[in-house]
């Protein structure tokens, strides 16, 4: 049977057509049912999920929803699958796919050490350049390990500068599409061509042994990059935890300002935040590491420059694979990443700097070519932070086509998915029902949209795409969820042996409490930015 990718309204009838030719096919066979047959199964599901949706509650939420079985090329269920709104991280997947197809899943990036010197007697005479490649997984481990590659060239001490190279992406940090609240926030952290940790830091704060004393305030990592303006104190044992931390920007480094109080006693504390110079962050880390491996630099901060044609190079790292990189952004939802890995299409595919513009094209292209850049269709960022971007319920299940017929990608796409009720921004999602463990989805999340886009493996074997989009603004995001868990309980128990009932089974596990708060990730989740962490 030929696969119907791109289903448009225009052409849904061909599709269903197909459909019910391959139907017919089967018959034959003595293995389907006739083309007369009446579909109680599907009949029922349509049911359980119009009584899901047709929920009074829902009277001024936009909604978009498509039901598609990847297993037999045809739609299951339609409700407003047409209309374009706002989807927030779920476009994720969009960039996921086409990182996956055109980059390849074993694609690296690489980080280069190189010197405009020479090394005599122990001694580099000349400076070290750190230049990055984009690589948006090096952290602090992968790092140390540039450094002990670095450690063996035989020298211990450098009498020039550390300069760092961050222009293989273009010197936009921030995309101006991007949400503009909570600056400060770990999921809003800055994009370069050299970035350290997410471009973020994790700061942890713990109470002194006395009333009025000042709290011990720890950033991690510690490199120099970050200081730290204690204006807090500690308070009375027993009472209330009240202090406020921000980054305050400076000139190449970032102060954590903290005010308020700590009771005496309190266990430790943390907060994520961002930095602001992500070049300058990576090469204040690569000399703190240099010098605990005994390596010392005359030069006493690092500073941006190119690196010289005529540069030696002295070491390398490789990231991740791709594959590994994709399933850190879907798990936990990270702006970062994602906007990396559009500015990187754009470098690989229509040449250096990568810029946002350049890889927005390349996903707009892939989009045109499975069905998914057709009508209300909007793309402004390739992370979803942002409320400018429409994507219809239908666009989405022909992404979710498209990558099932293609097993270059469907693999590691599918498994870089959080998991509902074991990973990711699903983990605490739809735990007792039939969903968990065989649900994975893409959520999306900021204020106003709540969003899911996944696959399911139903009680009867098919696999099904799915795509949920909730537009209400006069909602919090979060409250929207319980919706999505029935649904997802819906297709999960979907089967073609018993027909569903139309109403649910009420499971306490199904609807979360109001408040359900996950700890935020230093790589840039929340998935709701504008309200409480989730």
């Amino acid at each position: 049977m030929r696969a119907c990718i791109a289903r448009p309204a225009a052409i849904r009838s061909f599709c269903l057509s197909s459909s019910l030719l391959a139907a017919s096919a089967f018959a034959q066979t003595g293995t389907g049912a006739s083309i007369g047959a009446k579909d109680i199964f599907k009949e029922a599901l349509v049911k359980r999920l119009a009584f899901i949706f047709k929920d009074e509650k829902l009277d001024r939420t936009h909604l978009g929803v498509e039901v598609y079985s990847l297993s037999r090329q045809e739609p299951l269920y339609q409700l407003n699958a047409d209309a374009p709104l706002s989807s927030a991280s779920t476009i994720k997947l969009l960039t996921a796919y086409v990182a996956l197809k055109r980059l390849g899943p074993d694609y690296t990036f690489r980080t280069e050490v190189y010197t405009d010197g020479v090394v005599q007697n122990g001694v580099l005479k000349g400076n070290l350049y750190l230049k990055g490649g984009g690589d948006p997984s090096l952290v602090t481990e992968r790092l140390f390990l540039l450094v002990n590659d670095l450690a063996r060239a035989g020298f211990k001490s450098v009498t020039g500068d550390l300069f760092v190279d961050d222009w293989t992406l273009d010197q936009v940090k921030v995309d101006e599409n991007r949400l503009r609240t909570n600056t400060d926030r770990a999921y809003n952290a800055p994009v370069g061509g050299l970035s350290f940790n997410y471009n973020t830091t994790t700061v942890y704060f713990r109470p002194g042994s006395a009333n009025g004393e000042k709290p011990r305030i720890y950033p991690e990592p510690d490199t120099g990059y970050i200081q730290v303006d204690n204006r807090a104190k500690t308070t009375a044992r027993g009472g209330p935890y009240a202090l406020v931390a921000s980054r305050v920007p400076g000139n190449g480094r970032d102060t954590i300002l903290v005010k308020g109080g700590i009771p005496v006693g309190l266990g430790e504390q943390k907060s994520h935040f961002n930095i602001v110079e992500p070049a300058l962050y990576a090469g204040q880390a690569f000399r703190w590491m240099l010098e605990n491996r005994g390596i010392r630099i005359a030069g006493t901060k690092a500073e941006k420059k190119e690196v010289p044609k005529t540069a030696q190079k002295l070491a390398e790292l490789e990231s991740l694979p791709l594959r590994e990189i994709v399933t850190l952004m879907n798990k936990y939802s990270s702006n970062f990443i994602a906007d990396t890995l559009v500015k990187a299409l754009g470098r690989d595919i229509k040449g250096a700097p990568g810029t946002m513009p350049k890889g927005l094209e390349v996903l707009k292209e892939e989009a045109t070519k499975i069905g998914m850049n057709g009508s209300g269709f909007t793309l402004v960022s390739g992370s979803g932070l942002t409320r400018e971007n429409r994507t219809s319920a239908s666009q989405y299940t022909a992404l979710m086509n498209a990558a099932y017929l293609d097993f270059d990608v469907l693999p590691e796409l599918l498994s870089s998915l959080p998991i509902a009720g074991k990973d990711g921004t699903l983990k605490s999602r739809m735990k007792g029902t039939s969903a968990y463990g065989r649900l994975r989805g893409k959520t999306g999340t900021i204020d106003g949209v709540s969003a899911i886009v996944g696959v399911v493996q139903s009680r009867g074997g098919e696999l099904l795409a799915f795509s949920v989009l909730m537009n209400d603004k006069s909602k919090n995001p979060g409250s929207l969820r319980p919706w999505q868990n029935y649904f997802g309980q819906a297709l999960a128990d979907f089967n073609r042996k018993t027909p569903l009932t139309e109403k649910p089974t009420p499971l306490p596990d199904v609807i979360e409490p109001k408040e359900s708060p996950r700890p935020e990730s230093p790589l840039g989740n929340p998935e709701n930015p504008e309200g409480p962490v989730s």
